[in-house]
């Protein structure tokens, strides 16, 4: 988030001030005081104090998990689900997981219905606080076991590319599960990825280094 500044009376009033504006306490904010400020000569002459502040990464990732947490708990009681949930805050994320009777139902079509989930509370929690750090969902381990599948699926045809010397296309996949695919194949050497296709047929194309093919860049 960008740095903002503040004038007032005292250096105090000023980070009271910046509180109140970004709605966190004292001791999330990174404070800079770019000027005491004066009280002048029997008040001419005076000078406000003056700060810059802005809130730090980690207050920032704390506020959107509270925020994500209200509109998850509100749309778990609007639904009558029987959910329970636990926040894990990484260094440049948030990750809810969920678990309980009802949380199997996000899992149907290829959890379809936990990628719109993510999708609406990121959209809210975007709405209320700006674009910031990502929310993700995760029911019983989930995630990590398709980022699994995914990486073995890229081994598999990077084996095939390395071994006919020829590129070989995966199936069309959202943009999340490609990107996991090229974060695997950066770990296999003789080997490149890139993203073809457009819309609902986009997919990704492994090559061999060698191919001429593969002069475009992975997105």
């Amino acid at each position: 988030m960008m740095s903002e500044e503040f004038e007032a009376k005292t250096v105090e009033k000023a980070i009271e001030d910046a509180c109140k504006h970004f709605g966190v306490e004292k001791e999330d904010l990174n404070i800079e005081i770019l000027s005491q400020g004066s009280t002048g000569l029997f008040g001419i002459g005076a000078k406000k104090a003056r700060i810059k502040a802005s809130i730090k990464p980690e207050a920032i990732l704390k506020k959107r998990a509270e925020e994500a947490q209200r509109v998850l708990v509100k749309l778990i009681i609007s639904g009558d689900l029987e959910i329970n949930f636990s926040v894990e805050i990484n260094p440049d994320s948030v990750c809810f997981k969920l678990n309980g009777p009802d949380a199997k139902l996000f899992l149907a079509k290829e959890a379809a219905p936990l990628n719109a989930l993510q999708y609406l509370v990121n959209k809210i929690v975007a709405k209320r606080l700006g674009v910031g750090p990502k929310i993700t969902f995760d029911i019983e381990g989930l995630k990590k076991a398709k980022t699994q599948k995914l990486a073995g699926l890229a081994r598999k045809a990077a084996r095939e590319a390395i071994k006919t010397k020829k590129p070989v296309s995966l199936p069309p996949m959202p943009a999340g599960d490609r990107r996991q695919i090229h974060l695997a194949v950066k770990k296999i050497k003789g080997v490149i990825s890139r993203s073809k296709g457009e819309g609902l047929k986009r997919h990704v194309v492994i090559f061999p280094k060698s191919s001429r093919f593969s002069g475009q860049k992975p997105r």
